[in-house]
């Protein structure tokens, strides 16, 4: 299994776009694809 994690601590960088436009493309390609939602934490 490969873990792919798209993190950068700025806000408004496009990490949700980048994640969910990935998730699409691997699962068009018949890749399982699973998002977790994560809060910021500080």
């Amino acid at each position: 299994m490969r873990k792919i994690s798209i993190v950068n601590f700025k806000g408004g960088t496009g990490k949700t776009t980048t994640t969910v436009k990935l998730s699409c493309a691997l699962s068009l390609k018949d890749y399982k694809a699973l998002i977790i939602p994560t809060i910021n934490a500080s």
